[in-house]
């Protein structure tokens, strides 16, 4: 309709340099973006969709255009971050899984050495023996540029292979290394 040519759609003000919200686009995520997917995406869904066709305004202003792109953005890096963070999740709840499956079946093939002697003798050379396949194991499953074994006693087990800054867990040095250094 007329009576809303001049209006902005978002803030409702009356602007003179606006911008058409279906046929133009904006900078957003480093590219250009139409604004009419980076409002549909930003809409709560109890809203209905946008419609070209519909007696609403057909603009927006230059300054809910900065705050629309702002707005895409901080959703997109949300849902990244929070999909990382699924994945780092199931990864981890596998992690246990295993090493619970594991020290269950080492319990149960360690139960006979309690009760034989000569068992028992070799006990100490088990454990050791069992160690370094387990971190054999964390190297191999991680990028050979994200971590390197520590190698004093006094730090974290885990070192970034860029920063060289240390950490106690496998998990966390992948995390530091894909958000500290996504761009390499």
């Amino acid at each position: 309709m007329d009576i809303f040519e001049s209006f902005c759609r978002t803030c409702g003000n009356e602007c003179l340099e606006s911008l058409s919200i279906y046929n133009e686009s904006a900078q957003a995520l480093d590219k250009m973006v139409p604004i009419s997917d980076m409002l549909a995406a930003c809409l709560p869904a109890s809203l209905p969709p946008l419609d070209p066709e519909d007696d609403y305004p057909k603009q927006i202003c230059r300054i809910c255009v900065k705050k629309l792109s702002m707005a895409f953005e901080f959703s997109h890096q949300w849902l990244g971050a929070h999909s990382e963070f699924n994945v780092a999740l199931k990864f981890e709840q596998r992690r246990r899984r295993s090493q619970a499956s594991k020290s269950q079946s080492q319990s149960q093939t360690q139960t006979p050495t309690h009760r034989a002697e000569p068992m028992n003798e070799q006990r100490p050379t088990e454990p050791a023996d069992a160690v370094p396949p387990k971190i054999q194991s964390e190297k191999a499953a991680a990028p050979v540029t994200a971590e390197a074994k520590c190698s004093s006693d006094s730090r974290p087990g885990f070192k970034c292979g860029i920063c060289h800054e240390c950490f106690h867990t496998e998990i966390a040095c992948k995390f530091h290394f894909k958000f500290s250094h996504k761009d390499l």
